[in-house]
Protein backbone atom coordinates (compact mmCIF):
# COMPACT_ATOMS: atom_id res chain seq x y z
CA UNK A 1 0.00 0.00 0.00
CA UNK A 2 2.95 2.34 0.77
CA UNK A 3 4.44 1.58 -2.21
CA UNK A 4 1.28 2.32 -4.31
CA UNK A 5 1.10 5.90 -2.59
CA UNK A 6 4.28 6.68 -3.46
CA UNK A 7 4.08 5.60 -6.63
CA UNK A 8 1.11 7.59 -7.20
CA UNK A 9 3.06 10.61 -5.79
CA UNK A 10 5.78 10.27 -8.14
CA UNK A 11 3.42 9.96 -11.33
CA UNK A 12 1.84 13.21 -10.38
CA UNK A 13 4.95 14.92 -9.70
CA UNK A 14 6.49 14.05 -13.13
CA UNK A 15 3.09 15.46 -14.90
CA UNK A 16 3.17 18.45 -12.85
CA UNK A 17 6.82 18.72 -14.25
CA UNK A 18 5.92 18.10 -17.47
CA UNK A 19 3.31 20.52 -17.67
CA UNK A 20 4.79 22.86 -16.20
CA UNK A 21 6.91 23.57 -19.39
CA UNK A 22 6.36 26.09 -21.93
CA UNK A 23 5.55 25.70 -25.30
CA UNK A 24 9.05 26.53 -27.61
CA UNK A 25 7.92 30.03 -29.23
CA UNK A 26 8.42 30.60 -33.00
CA UNK A 27 11.08 32.56 -34.25
CA UNK A 28 10.53 36.16 -35.48
CA UNK A 29 8.80 36.69 -38.63
CA UNK A 30 11.72 38.84 -39.91
CA UNK A 31 14.63 36.36 -38.67
CA UNK A 32 12.05 33.61 -40.37
CA UNK A 33 12.20 35.58 -43.56
CA UNK A 34 15.80 36.33 -43.24
CA UNK A 35 16.73 32.48 -43.37
CA UNK A 36 15.18 31.64 -46.43
CA UNK A 37 17.58 32.15 -49.85
CA UNK A 38 16.24 31.96 -53.31
CA UNK A 39 16.60 28.98 -54.95
CA UNK A 40 20.13 30.41 -56.96
CA UNK A 41 22.34 32.54 -55.02
CA UNK A 42 22.96 35.62 -57.70
CA UNK A 43 18.57 35.59 -57.56
CA UNK A 44 17.83 39.20 -56.68
CA UNK A 45 15.66 38.94 -53.52
CA UNK A 46 13.23 40.81 -51.92
CA UNK A 47 11.12 40.79 -48.59
CA UNK A 48 8.53 42.38 -47.07
CA UNK A 49 5.79 41.96 -44.33
CA UNK A 50 2.07 42.63 -44.97
CA UNK A 51 -1.91 42.33 -43.03
CA UNK A 52 -2.40 39.60 -46.50
CA UNK A 53 -0.21 38.15 -49.05
CA UNK A 54 -0.93 40.38 -51.87
CA UNK A 55 0.04 43.38 -49.90
CA UNK A 56 2.95 41.72 -48.99
CA UNK A 57 4.72 40.63 -51.88
CA UNK A 58 3.49 44.28 -53.54
CA UNK A 59 5.93 45.62 -50.60
CA UNK A 60 8.62 42.79 -51.23
CA UNK A 61 8.53 43.71 -54.67
CA UNK A 62 8.85 47.53 -53.98
CA UNK A 63 11.39 46.91 -51.96
CA UNK A 64 13.76 45.24 -54.64
CA UNK A 65 12.91 47.69 -56.82
CA UNK A 66 14.48 50.69 -54.89
CA UNK A 67 17.44 48.87 -53.81
CA UNK A 68 20.49 49.69 -55.80
CA UNK A 69 22.23 47.25 -58.14
CA UNK A 70 25.63 48.36 -57.54
CA UNK A 71 28.52 47.28 -60.18
CA UNK A 72 31.92 48.73 -58.66
CA UNK A 73 34.10 48.26 -62.29
CA UNK A 74 37.63 47.57 -62.15
CA UNK A 75 37.97 49.04 -65.79
CA UNK A 76 38.60 52.54 -66.27
CA UNK A 77 36.24 54.58 -68.85
CA UNK A 78 36.23 57.89 -70.08
CA UNK A 79 33.27 60.66 -70.20
CA UNK A 80 32.42 59.84 -73.32
CA UNK A 81 32.63 55.93 -72.55
CA UNK A 82 34.31 54.40 -75.17
CA UNK A 83 35.89 51.23 -73.15
CA UNK A 84 33.40 48.87 -74.75
CA UNK A 85 33.72 46.20 -76.83
CA UNK A 86 37.79 46.66 -77.39
CA UNK A 87 37.15 50.38 -78.16
CA UNK A 88 40.15 52.11 -76.83
CA UNK A 89 40.12 55.03 -74.69
CA UNK A 90 41.80 58.41 -75.81
CA UNK A 91 40.29 61.12 -73.33
CA UNK A 92 40.32 62.07 -69.66
CA UNK A 93 39.16 58.71 -67.67
CA UNK A 94 37.19 58.39 -65.18
CA UNK A 95 36.08 54.99 -62.96
CA UNK A 96 31.82 54.41 -63.08
CA UNK A 97 30.00 52.30 -60.38
CA UNK A 98 26.69 51.58 -61.57
CA UNK A 99 23.47 52.32 -59.52
CA UNK A 100 20.47 51.57 -61.23
CA UNK A 101 16.75 50.77 -59.73
CA UNK A 102 14.85 47.61 -61.18
CA UNK A 103 12.49 48.47 -63.74
CA UNK A 104 10.61 45.75 -64.00
CA UNK A 105 10.20 44.34 -60.21
CA UNK A 106 6.51 43.30 -60.83
CA UNK A 107 8.24 40.32 -62.48
CA UNK A 108 10.24 38.96 -59.25
CA UNK A 109 7.84 35.79 -58.48
CA UNK A 110 6.44 34.42 -54.79
CA UNK A 111 9.14 31.85 -53.53
CA UNK A 112 8.30 31.99 -49.52
CA UNK A 113 5.44 32.29 -47.84
CA UNK A 114 4.77 32.59 -43.53
CA UNK A 115 1.47 33.27 -41.84
CA UNK A 116 2.37 34.21 -38.40
CA UNK A 117 -0.93 35.36 -36.03
CA UNK A 118 -2.07 38.60 -38.03
CA UNK A 119 0.60 39.17 -40.05
CA UNK A 120 2.00 37.19 -43.44
CA UNK A 121 5.75 37.32 -44.74
CA UNK A 122 7.19 36.68 -48.24
CA UNK A 123 10.22 36.18 -49.89
CA UNK A 124 10.23 37.01 -53.99
CA UNK A 125 12.89 36.02 -56.14
CA UNK A 126 14.01 37.43 -59.62
CA UNK A 127 16.54 35.65 -62.00
CA UNK A 128 19.21 38.14 -63.59
CA UNK A 129 18.20 37.20 -67.14
CA UNK A 130 14.68 38.53 -65.66
CA UNK A 131 15.97 41.41 -64.11
CA UNK A 132 17.87 42.52 -67.32
CA UNK A 133 14.93 42.77 -69.41
CA UNK A 134 14.00 46.10 -68.14
CA UNK A 135 17.21 47.87 -69.01
CA UNK A 136 17.77 45.56 -72.55
CA UNK A 137 14.62 47.53 -73.09
CA UNK A 138 16.12 50.97 -72.02
CA UNK A 139 19.57 50.18 -73.96
CA UNK A 140 17.07 49.86 -77.10
CA UNK A 141 15.16 53.13 -76.51
CA UNK A 142 18.73 54.80 -76.00
CA UNK A 143 20.07 53.49 -79.03
CA UNK A 144 17.16 54.50 -81.72
CA UNK A 145 17.41 58.00 -80.15
CA UNK A 146 21.48 57.46 -80.69
CA UNK A 147 20.50 57.09 -84.37
CA UNK A 148 18.13 59.66 -84.83
CA UNK A 149 20.00 62.73 -83.18
CA UNK A 150 23.45 61.81 -84.84
CA UNK A 151 21.47 61.54 -88.37
CA UNK A 152 20.77 65.05 -87.38
CA UNK A 153 23.93 66.32 -86.02
CA UNK A 154 26.11 64.68 -89.35
CA UNK A 155 23.36 66.87 -91.45
CA UNK A 156 24.18 69.71 -90.24
CA UNK A 157 26.31 72.79 -90.40
CA UNK A 158 24.81 75.21 -87.67
CA UNK A 159 26.40 75.98 -85.39
CA UNK A 160 24.01 75.55 -81.86
CA UNK A 161 22.50 73.19 -83.22
CA UNK A 162 25.42 71.01 -84.21
CA UNK A 163 26.62 71.50 -80.24
CA UNK A 164 22.97 70.71 -78.94
CA UNK A 165 23.36 67.16 -80.60
CA UNK A 166 26.84 66.63 -79.56
CA UNK A 167 25.87 67.47 -75.98
CA UNK A 168 22.81 64.83 -75.97
CA UNK A 169 24.46 62.48 -78.07
CA UNK A 170 27.24 62.28 -75.49
CA UNK A 171 24.64 61.98 -72.44
CA UNK A 172 22.83 59.12 -74.29
CA UNK A 173 25.97 57.18 -75.08
CA UNK A 174 27.40 57.66 -71.28
CA UNK A 175 23.61 55.99 -70.34
CA UNK A 176 24.16 53.62 -72.78
CA UNK A 177 27.41 52.12 -71.60
CA UNK A 178 26.18 52.27 -67.90
CA UNK A 179 23.67 50.10 -68.67
CA UNK A 180 25.94 47.96 -70.49
CA UNK A 181 28.77 47.52 -67.90
CA UNK A 182 25.35 46.57 -65.40
CA UNK A 183 24.24 43.69 -67.96
CA UNK A 184 27.90 42.96 -68.71
CA UNK A 185 28.01 42.63 -64.68
CA UNK A 186 24.88 40.61 -64.54
CA UNK A 187 26.68 37.75 -67.12
CA UNK A 188 23.63 39.16 -69.46
CA UNK A 189 24.58 39.98 -73.00
CA UNK A 190 22.61 42.54 -74.38
CA UNK A 191 21.55 42.43 -78.85
CA UNK A 192 22.53 46.25 -78.81
CA UNK A 193 25.75 48.12 -79.38
CA UNK A 194 26.51 51.97 -79.78
CA UNK A 195 29.83 52.17 -80.30
CA UNK A 196 29.71 52.12 -84.48
CA UNK A 197 27.27 55.68 -84.16
CA UNK A 198 29.33 57.20 -81.37
CA UNK A 199 32.71 56.94 -82.93
CA UNK A 200 31.53 58.32 -86.16
CA UNK A 201 29.43 61.35 -84.71
CA UNK A 202 32.64 61.85 -82.57
CA UNK A 203 34.76 61.65 -85.50
CA UNK A 204 32.33 64.11 -87.48
CA UNK A 205 32.41 66.35 -84.40
CA UNK A 206 35.99 66.26 -84.43
CA UNK A 207 36.73 67.09 -87.56
CA UNK A 208 34.01 69.91 -86.77
CA UNK A 209 35.99 71.50 -84.11
CA UNK A 210 39.51 71.53 -86.13
CA UNK A 211 37.58 73.65 -89.09
CA UNK A 212 35.35 75.80 -86.59
CA UNK A 213 37.19 79.14 -84.94
CA UNK A 214 35.91 82.16 -83.34
CA UNK A 215 36.94 85.29 -84.99
CA UNK A 216 36.97 88.47 -83.73
CA UNK A 217 36.23 92.00 -86.17
CA UNK A 218 38.26 94.21 -84.09
CA UNK A 219 36.69 98.04 -83.98
CA UNK A 220 39.80 99.92 -83.51
CA UNK A 221 38.79 101.54 -80.09
CA UNK A 222 39.20 101.08 -76.48
CA UNK A 223 35.84 99.18 -75.90
CA UNK A 224 36.55 96.55 -78.65
CA UNK A 225 40.12 95.68 -76.88
CA UNK A 226 38.44 95.86 -73.35
CA UNK A 227 35.95 93.19 -74.37
CA UNK A 228 37.55 91.35 -76.86
CA UNK A 229 39.99 91.26 -73.35
CA UNK A 230 37.51 90.09 -71.06
CA UNK A 231 35.83 87.58 -73.25
CA UNK A 232 39.01 85.77 -74.75
CA UNK A 233 39.91 84.89 -70.92
CA UNK A 234 36.86 82.28 -71.24
CA UNK A 235 36.88 81.83 -74.82
CA UNK A 236 39.49 80.66 -77.30
CA UNK A 237 39.05 83.56 -79.85
CA UNK A 238 41.38 85.28 -82.51
CA UNK A 239 41.58 88.99 -83.76
CA UNK A 240 42.09 88.31 -87.79
CA UNK A 241 39.94 87.82 -91.18
CA UNK A 242 37.23 84.59 -90.58
CA UNK A 243 38.73 82.31 -92.94
CA UNK A 244 35.75 79.60 -91.25
CA UNK A 245 33.63 79.82 -88.25
CA UNK A 246 31.90 82.24 -86.03
CA UNK A 247 32.58 86.02 -86.77
CA UNK A 248 32.14 88.33 -83.85
CA UNK A 249 31.26 91.91 -84.67
CA UNK A 250 31.14 94.18 -81.94
CA UNK A 251 29.30 97.62 -82.45
CA UNK A 252 30.42 99.85 -79.50
CA UNK A 253 30.75 103.80 -79.24
CA UNK A 254 31.33 105.77 -76.19
CA UNK A 255 28.53 108.50 -75.86
CA UNK A 256 29.26 111.54 -73.29
CA UNK A 257 26.07 113.54 -72.53
CA UNK A 258 25.59 116.19 -69.82
CA UNK A 259 23.33 114.92 -66.59
CA UNK A 260 21.69 116.06 -62.99
CA UNK A 261 25.02 114.51 -61.39
CA UNK A 262 27.73 115.74 -64.17
CA UNK A 263 29.11 114.20 -67.19
CA UNK A 264 27.85 110.79 -68.10
CA UNK A 265 29.69 108.64 -70.53
CA UNK A 266 28.14 104.89 -71.35
CA UNK A 267 29.16 101.88 -73.42
CA UNK A 268 25.91 100.15 -74.64
CA UNK A 269 27.56 97.80 -77.09
CA UNK A 270 25.97 95.40 -79.25
CA UNK A 271 27.62 91.89 -80.63
CA UNK A 272 26.49 90.52 -83.78
CA UNK A 273 27.14 86.41 -84.08
CA UNK A 274 27.26 85.73 -87.67
CA UNK A 275 29.10 82.67 -89.96
CA UNK A 276 32.35 84.11 -92.00
CA UNK A 277 30.07 84.12 -95.22
CA UNK A 278 28.18 86.52 -93.44
CA UNK A 279 24.91 84.59 -92.02
CA UNK A 280 23.78 86.26 -88.56
CA UNK A 281 22.86 83.76 -86.19
CA UNK A 282 22.32 85.79 -82.77
CA UNK A 283 22.53 89.73 -81.98
CA UNK A 284 23.37 90.37 -78.51
CA UNK A 285 22.80 93.57 -76.54
CA UNK A 286 23.97 95.08 -72.94
CA UNK A 287 20.44 95.08 -71.01
CA UNK A 288 21.92 97.34 -68.62
CA UNK A 289 25.01 99.11 -70.42
CA UNK A 290 28.49 100.47 -68.62
CA UNK A 291 28.53 104.16 -67.23
CA UNK A 292 30.87 106.80 -65.95
CA UNK A 293 29.72 110.13 -63.75
CA UNK A 294 31.94 112.35 -62.70
CA UNK A 295 31.91 116.54 -62.62
CA UNK A 296 34.57 116.05 -64.99
CA UNK A 297 34.75 114.55 -67.96
CA UNK A 298 38.15 112.88 -68.57
CA UNK A 299 37.34 111.38 -64.72
CA UNK A 300 34.16 110.50 -66.25
CA UNK A 301 35.56 108.16 -69.26
CA UNK A 302 38.17 106.80 -66.58
CA UNK A 303 35.41 105.68 -64.83
CA UNK A 304 34.02 104.03 -67.66
CA UNK A 305 36.88 102.49 -68.83
CA UNK A 306 37.05 100.65 -65.32
CA UNK A 307 33.75 99.93 -65.19
CA UNK A 308 33.47 98.05 -68.71
CA UNK A 309 35.84 94.83 -67.82
CA UNK A 310 32.93 94.23 -64.97
CA UNK A 311 30.06 95.20 -66.98
CA UNK A 312 27.53 92.19 -66.21
CA UNK A 313 26.32 91.54 -69.54
CA UNK A 314 30.23 90.40 -70.22
CA UNK A 315 28.83 87.34 -68.28
CA UNK A 316 25.47 87.07 -70.63
CA UNK A 317 27.83 87.16 -73.72
CA UNK A 318 29.66 84.54 -72.49
CA UNK A 319 27.30 82.04 -71.80
CA UNK A 320 25.88 82.92 -75.05
CA UNK A 321 28.71 82.67 -77.46
CA UNK A 322 29.76 79.52 -75.93
CA UNK A 323 26.52 77.69 -76.95
CA UNK A 324 27.17 79.02 -80.89
CA UNK A 325 31.15 78.30 -80.06
CA UNK A 326 32.73 74.50 -80.78
CA UNK A 327 33.15 72.32 -77.84
CA UNK A 328 36.74 70.60 -78.65
CA UNK A 329 37.92 68.46 -76.05
CA UNK A 330 40.53 67.10 -77.32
Amino acid sequence: MKLAIQAILLFLLASCSSGSKSKPMEPDLHQALDAVPCANADDFRGTSIGSNENEAIAGARSNMAQEHFVEKLRTSVDIGGQNIDGVASTSTRTSISQNAKLMNPSDAKLFYSKRQGEQTGVVVCMTRADAAKGFIERQRQVSDSLEIISTAMLNTEHPKHKNEAWQKIQVLYNDFVRIQYLLEGWGVKSPYSANETYLKTKENYRNYCQSMKVFWQDAGNECSNVVFAALSQKIKMEKSDCTGGLNMKLNCQEKCKNSSYGIECIYDPSLSIESCGGESYSLLKTGTPATGIDISNVKAREKLADNLPKAAFLSEWEKEIKEWAPKCTD
